[in-house]
């Protein structure tokens, strides 16, 4: 599998080249440029020369260039050169992706030509194509003194600062993409702490960027990833992260629309926690808006072990109330190569290297209450049960109730109860499979506990939660958690702890940098009566 993915991965990236090194279409050099990213503007002045990819060349005191429309406009002593001929006007507008040019004269009026720079031809006045916006330089996102302009995908600015940006550091040479797709905001990286993405070559169908993360409990890494993208149609992201302690991570993430109601998935990753990989198929079945919606997933893990499910989950069907429900029936397979239980004393004494299952899944959603006292709750239901091909059968009931109550525009407070009551069942093999201690289980700080003896497959998770959140302004928000955990099995050091304290801030101190901080206490777990935690993470 780590073969595969690191061949996967090589290929994409050795693929930059052809499909990431896009032509560029035009040059622009200037005393100043200013680009503006909410409008996709570049403004060139101090005398402007733009240099088009078929050697047109236009000369003026200022330029500007609109890379939603692809028009760009000259104006001050404008001047467009094509071989040995030259036009001139107060103004010169020039298409981006066709070979118009249009000449305005304020003596005898307006004509139109293409960039082979024949005969003008007598036009109307067309004011749009002549208006030079008035946009002030304070308001740009990067200034520089060069830019390359890549048609519906990037511009790249060199040398760039950030006038606008509190905290940005001035580098060599910026690209800034605009490609509009969804795959483009596909990853196949680690999760990460922080991620500070540079982008190095784009087209309208590729992307290359390099990465700066912050991996919590590994640290620093470098990550490099590759995206081919076909509108909204498919997408592939290949990925490379190294840190600088430990062992890289290799990832892939694919996605295809077949048709209108179909999709296919693959994903896949292999790292230092061993290899995996993920295909799934999405079919909706029936009425186009309100469609059932069928999967076929396979996956395959590190050591020959892998998994099949087939499902279909019903539409939300409404019940009484408001009240909605829907089930997925499903049925699939476990497997591990030489054999899943060889080691159990079953009955049929048999390896059980592939062992079947079919379940079904009842899942039923309640609407927004509105309580006594202004508290707002919102829960849900949940029931599985699953039956195998020995003898085996497991089932898991599970339901949270979510009531909140605001008490001004900046105060809120949340609440959460959130359990689930499990069961494997292996019948006349019970005692195989959740065998009774002979001793007592000795917990991490050597206190003997003896509960663990009555532990048959039957699990119990409740959790209680109450936060108060704090918001005074759209930057910024503080809040302070109180977790109540009641589980079984459950003891000093062993699940989830039994009162755990967290508090955390977000604020934006600049308008492009983010912070999240907190702080989170266990108590007395684990021998230790005290166990801090921090958090930190750094957003764009």
């Amino acid at each position: 599998m780590r073969r595969r993915i690191a061949a996967a991965a090589a290929l994409l990236l050795a693929a930059v080249p052809a499909a990431a090194c896009a032509r560029v279409a035009a040059y622009v050099d200037a005393g100043a440029i200013f680009f503006y990213s909410d409008t996709l503007g570049v403004a060139a002045r101090d005398g402007a020369t733009v240099r088009f990819d078929d050697g047109t060349r236009v000369h003026a005191d200022a330029a500007f260039l609109n890379l939603r429309t692809d028009q760009a406009v000259f104006a001050g002593h404008a001047r467009i050169v094509h071989g040995a001929t030259t036009l001139s006007a107060d103004a010169i507008a020039v298409g981006l992706d066709d070979t118009r040019v249009d000449l305005l004269d304020l003596t005898n009026g307006a004509t139109r030509t293409t960039r082979a720079l024949g005969t003008p031809a007598a036009e109307a006045i067309d004011a749009t194509l002549f208006a030079f916006p008035d946009v002030a330089d304070r308001g740009a996102f990067i200034r520089g003194r060069r830019a390359q302009v890549t048609l519906r995908a990037s511009v790249r600015i060199s040398p760039a600062t950030f006038p606008g940006t509190v905290g940005a550091v001035p580098v060599p040479s910026y690209l800034y993409t605009f490609a509009t797709a969804a795959g483009f905001g596909a990853t196949s990286l680690p999760g990460a702490t922080f991620d500070q993405p540079y982008a190095l070559y784009s087209t309208p169908h590729a992307l290359t960027a390099l990465h700066a993360q912050f991996l919590q409990g590994v640290g620093l890494a470098l990550g490099i990833q590759q995206q081919l993208v076909d509108g909204d149609n498919a997408y592939v992201a290949a990925s490379l992260d190294v840190p600088f302690h430990g062992e890289g991570q290799r990832g892939i993430d694919a996605y295809k629309r077949i048709n209108a109601r179909t999709t296919l998935n693959l994903d896949g990753q292999a790292g230092l926690y061993g290899d995996s990989e993920s295909l799934k198929l999405t079919n909706a079945i029936g009425v186009i808006t309100k469609p059932s919606i069928g999967t076929l997933t396979y996956s395959r893990y590190q050591g020959g072990y892998s998994v099949f499910d087939a499902g279909i989950r019903s539409p939300e069907e409404p019940l009484f109330g408001g009240v909605t429900a829907s089930v997925r029936p499903d049925f699939g397979f476990d497997a591990r190569h030489g054999g899943y239980l060889t080691a159990l004393p079953l009955d049929e004494q048999a390896p059980y290297a592939t062992v079947w299952y079919h379940g079904v899944d009842l899942s039923v959603n309640t609407p927004t209450v509105h309580a006594p006292l202004g508290v707002v709750i919102a829960s849900s239901f949940d029931a599985v049960r699953t039956w195998y091909s020995y003898p085996h059968t497991g089932y898991t009931l599970s339901g949270d109730i979510a009531p909140s109550r605001r008490f001004s525009r900046v105060f809120t407070v949340f609440g959460d109860y959130n359990a689930q009551y499990g069961h494997d069942n292996y019948y006349a093999n019970q005692g195989i499979f959740y065998p009774t201690l002979s001793t007592a289980l000795i917990t991490p700080d050597g206190t003997p506990y003896y509960g663990y003896a009555a532990f048959s497959g039957a699990t119990t998770y409740r959790q209680a939660m109450i936060r108060l959140q704090y918001t005074p302004d759209s930057q910024s928000t503080y809040r302070f958690s109180l977790f109540h955990t009641n589980d079984f099995p459950q003891y000093n050091g062993y699940g989830r702890p039994i009162w755990q304290a967290e508090a955390d801030a977000q604020i934006r101190p600049f308008p492009n940098i983010g912070l999240s901080f907190g702080r989170a206490y266990d108590f007395g777990w684990g021998g230790v009566h005290v166990v801090p935690q921090w958090t930190l993470g750094v957003t764009p």
